[in-house]
């Protein structure tokens, strides 16, 4: 359990495959420690996230992010796309840089934005084995692109970086590469000769209740931050200084490398499989004197589920159960806040005003959601289950497009409504203007409802498959496993 799994190797994805020099080539970029990036871009983009994550997920949190005077790297896991970076961001103040997958830079549309917040791009080991870019362009892209986070960090910006180097659906977390910790080494060296203050590494876990789902719930947790070192030769580091990459030594590169990983393994799911992790929320849940809703409370609480089975504690027989249990609940769309302290599925009799007030929110909203939202969630909708880029990429397309509706559909809709206002209703030239940016507000309350009314309809509909549960020949079997987790937690205790 505690050897360290191999880094991935990627599935390249068809956009992946698609290397446009041109672009790369353009990316702004930056060694003197100035954000390469647009603060125009920057604070839009800071509304953008604010609007998406309203929009997409029903409860967000965050741990306060621990206050270092340097730059910030957040290290974190990965299995959510864009999504992991983006909830990071959203939860701390300083404007960001980051080095990404390098079509992130060079797709229509999504790349002027990431151009504009100064990502730099990266080819992987990946592109360069399957042949789809050469050795040394792909150096010198990776050489310009760290050397510009490098300078961004010891300056005092922030940075996202997701060792991992790719994307999984994994419960555990794999082998790290280096070229994240190669980038933070030289921002340490870079601030001591700058004269700035020392650069930390930002452990950050990241949970969900369900990544794939519209409107999950997500906490960001963040662990003690981690002082960088400088491992560089005065020399050296006036080379770095100059534009000139150079290595740090090997060896403590990969003893930061296994250092974050001990600590941020912890704050993994950290299982053999998704099916025993649920066992051990089941389990942490029964555990528990009071119902658990806060999902960070109810991290917490499967953490020493965890401990108590990788120390033997838990026998073999207890976690059958458990996973049974846990397995009959997930099977119908239900978890552990379901059952109650005693071990009976949750009655809720009034859950007929959840549906009579979540349709009422949803047909209000309707007509406006209609004509502005409806067409990007479409969109996301229809493009999140034909990508072939895996099941995690289906929240980013719902974040991209939420986030997207303030700068690029939103303006779009409100000229026609503007126009249509103007020629067949007679609206005064003169308020006109007025008009379009009042509109703004009306399209987002009118997506925040359809959303609160889409939660009361779903609570109706959780209630409604709980008691299908009830009638279902499986309730006996999940009610004695309960009961036999039950007797011993109980002894547990």
């Amino acid at each position: 359990m505690d050897s360290k799994p191999q880094a991935l190797t990627p599935e390249l994805s068809t956009s992946a495959r698609r290397i446009d020099a041109r672009k790369l080539n353009s990316v702004p970029w930056d060694h003197s420690g100035k954000h390469p990036g647009s603060i125009i871009v920057w604070w839009l983009f800071r509304a953008m996230i604010s609007i998406g994550h309203r929009l997409i997920f029903r409860n967000s949190s965050a741990d306060k992010v621990p206050e270092i005077g340097g730059g910030r790297i957040s290290v974190s896991t990965h299995i959510n796309g864009l999504v992991d970076p983006l909830v990071i961001v959203h939860s701390q103040d300083r404007r960001f840089t980051a080095l990404g997958r390098h079509d992130l830079v060079t797709r229509p549309v999504l790349g002027w934005w990431t151009r504009g917040l100064g990502v730099q791009p990266i080819l992987r080991k990946a592109e360069m084995d399957e042949g789809i870019t050469n050795s040394d362009f792909a150096g010198e892209i990776n050489r310009r692109s760290m050397l510009t986070v490098s300078n961004c960090i010891s300056n005092g910006y922030s940075a996202v970086v997701f060792p991992e180097g790719t994307s999984h659906q994994d419960s555990i977390l794999h082998g790290f590469k280096t070229g994240p910790f190669r980038t933070v080494f030289a921002a340490a060296a870079l601030a001591e000769l700058r004269n700035l203050p020392q650069p930390h590494l930002q452990p950050a876990g990241l949970h969900w209740r369900n990544h794939t789902k519209f409107r999950t719930d997500h906490h960001v947790e963040y662990l003690d931050p981690i002082p960088i070192p400088n491992p560089y030769s005065k020399e050296q580091a006036k080379s770095l200084l100059d534009g000139e990459w150079v290595e740090p030594p090997e060896s403590q590169v990969i003893e930061m490398r296994d250092s974050v990983y001990s600590i941020l393994k912890d704050a993994t799911p950290d299982s053999p499989d998704w099916e025993t992790y649920r066992a051990w929320i089941l389990m942490a849940h029964r555990h528990s004197q009071t119902p658990v809703h806060d999902l960070y409370q109810e991290v917490l609480k499967t953490r020493e589920i965890r401990e108590q089975w990788r120390e033997g504690k838990i026998p073999q027989e207890v976690l059958e159960n458990a996973s049974n249990a846990a397995k009959i609940l997930y099977d119908q769309n239900l978890d552990a806040r379901d059952l109650t302290v005693e071990g009976q599925l949750v009655k809720r009799k009034n859950s007929i005003f959840s549906l009579i007030l979540g349709a009422s929110m949803m047909l209000f909203a309707t007509p406006v959601f209609v004509l502005s939202t409806f067409p990007q969630a479409l969109l996301a909708w229809w493009l999140g289950d034909r990508t072939d880029e895996g099941i995690d990429a289906r929240t980013t397309y719902h974040l991209m497009a939420a986030m997207f509706s303030l700068p690029l559909f939103w303006p779009i809709i409100g000229i026609l409504w503007t126009v249509t206002a103007f020629l067949l209703y007679e609206l005064p030239l003169l308020f006109t203007p007025l008009f379009f940016v009042a509109l703004f507000p009306i399209f987002y309350l009118a997506a925040i409802l359809m959303a609160l009314g889409f939660d009361s309809v779903n609570d109706f509909r959780q209630e409604r498959r709980r008691v299908a549960l009830t009638r279902n020949p499986l309730a006996k079997s999940l009610f004695e496993s309960i009961k036999s987790v039950d007797e011993f937690l109980v002894a547990l205790k």
